[in-house]
């Protein structure tokens, strides 16, 4: 026994996707008219405003981390390496001594004796010189200094160091924290990734 007319054009129209034959010689009706959302036509301003919030977007990516409002390591410092500073130290020709040790978070500096170690030393000494050094305790490293996030003069210290390619982000601990810096740097060969390192 074959199934009424109706149920089989109901299960074609199912497999054909919705789609029912028409009979001959009549035109199918137009699809109902969409009542969906409609989006204006963007004005000039908004444009402009839609552009401005990306260009802020695209910069800010390479802005410095804000830096800590609970600094409780404060005074002026000198940088033994291009990532350790002694906190309330001072410098003697290129030998930097006295106060606290300090490493900073987040990154990594050629050590000594390695390509690009004096000068990423130099490069994080002239971001500290006759500054307020203010740093926020983050942890305490397996040598026994205290591992830290340092602002001069409302800078980041590690985000300093990796953009100008003195440093690079230590990812084990920053979680990429500095990787956008680095990359900059690399891509610009700045510091210890310019030509001349």
């Amino acid at each position: 026994m074959s199934p009424p007319p109706n149920a089989a054009l109901s299960r074609l129209a199912r497999l054909r996707g919705g789609r029912t034959s028409t009979p001959r010689g009549k035109v199918p009706a137009p699809p109902p008219p969409r009542r969906g959302l409609r989006l204006p036509r963007p004005s000039f301003l908004s444009a402009l405003a839609l552009l401005a919030v990306l260009i802020a977007g695209w910069f800010g990516t390479h802005d410095s981390a804000p830096c800590p409002t609970d600094a409780k390591l404060t005074g002026p410092a000198c940088a033994v390496d291009g990532d350790t500073l002694h906190l309330g130290g001072h410098l003697t020709g290129r030998r930097c001594s006295g106060g606290d040790l300090v490493r900073l978070w987040g990154i990594n500096a050629p050590e000594s004796g390695t390509p690009g170690h004096r000068k990423s030393q130099d490069a994080l000494q002239s971001l500290v010189a006759g500054r307020n050094i203010a740093c926020a305790a983050v942890d305490t490293d397996d040598h026994g200094r205290t591992v830290a996030r340092c602002c001069a003069a409302g800078q980041d210290l590690s985000f300093s160091q990796a953009a100008n390619g003195w440093a690079w982000d230590y990812a084990k601990y920053s979680k990429g924290a500095y990787a956008g810096a680095e990359a900059s740097a690399r891509k610009e060969g700045r510091g210890i990734w310019g030509a001349g390192e």
